[in-house]
């Protein structure tokens, strides 16, 4: 049941119900989250700053790097969750909720 604990932590993260986001997260899958974290705490600051602006203009490139991270499918995943919150809160209620997996 840990993807269950997960997206009720990402959803209160994020304000949405858990029903509209555990397709996502099921089919992204614990291992794709845990490497979209790390990815995540590898980045230096300045890095981590570009990828944000990036997000905000230009989520075309988000979604290019995500397939190269997780494949084709887990990036089409992530798309969907990014219809429901920005890049920065998603990337820091995943985050925060890693360790539910």
């Amino acid at each position: 049941m840990a993807i269950e604990e997960f997206a009720n932590c990402y959803g209160a993260r994020v304000e949405n119900t858990v029903d509209s986001i555990i397709d996502d997260l099921r089919n992204l899958g614990a291992d794709a989250i845990r490497r979209v974290v790390e990815w995540n705490r590898n980045l230096r600051d300045s890095d981590r700053s570009l990828v944000l602006a990036l997000a905000g203009i230009a989520a075309g490139v988000i979604i290019k790097i995500l397939e190269k991270l997780l494949g084709a499918t887990a990036a089409a995943c992530f798309v969907g969750l990014l219809g429901g919150a920005s890049w920065a809160l998603l990337i820091l209620a995943f985050t925060e909720c890693v360790d539910q997996l």
